[in-house]
């Protein structure tokens, strides 16, 4: 008989942007956590450095890079896959010191991300069973 039960909850933490973007075009990282997310009870993201990135909303942005006289416009569009993961449910915590650092403000973030410091996400980390380093 197959088991029903969902593994443990998890926390999920991001703090290197972009990590071969060409390369994993067609599954990144929030890609994969929002496959992996009804495995388990509970899934959260924690987004650090120069990641808090993929959490601040931008109208003029487009998931694109030209190589020399290609254009190649496949590669992963975090900002969707930020907001496909508050829709599905996970929390998607961004780093407060991060993102003030590379001057962004809490309110630029996409709708349902939370701006948290780093000192109230470390008291966090026994909610959870599992903490990976993505």
């Amino acid at each position: 008989m197959a088991s029903t039960a969902l593994g443990p909850p998890l926390l999920c933490i991001v703090d290197r942007a972009y990590r071969g973007a060409v390369e994993v075009q067609f599954f990144d990282t929030l890609y994969g956590l929002l496959d992996l997310h009804g495995q388990f009870e509970r899934v959260d993201v924690v987004l650090r450095g120069a990641a808090v990135t993929m959490a601040v909303a931008e109208d003029t942005y487009r998931p694109s890079v030209r190589l020399g006289t290609m254009e190649l416009d496949t590669l992963p569009d975090y900002r969707t896959s930020v907001r496909e993961l508050v829709a599905e449910g996970c929390t998607v915590f961004v780093d407060e010191q991060a993102l003030t650092a590379l001057g962004f403000a809490p309110e630029q973030l996409v709708p349902g991300t939370v701006c948290i410091s780093s000192t109230a996400l470390a008291r966090r980390w026994p909610e959870y069973d599992q903490v990976w380093f993505l």
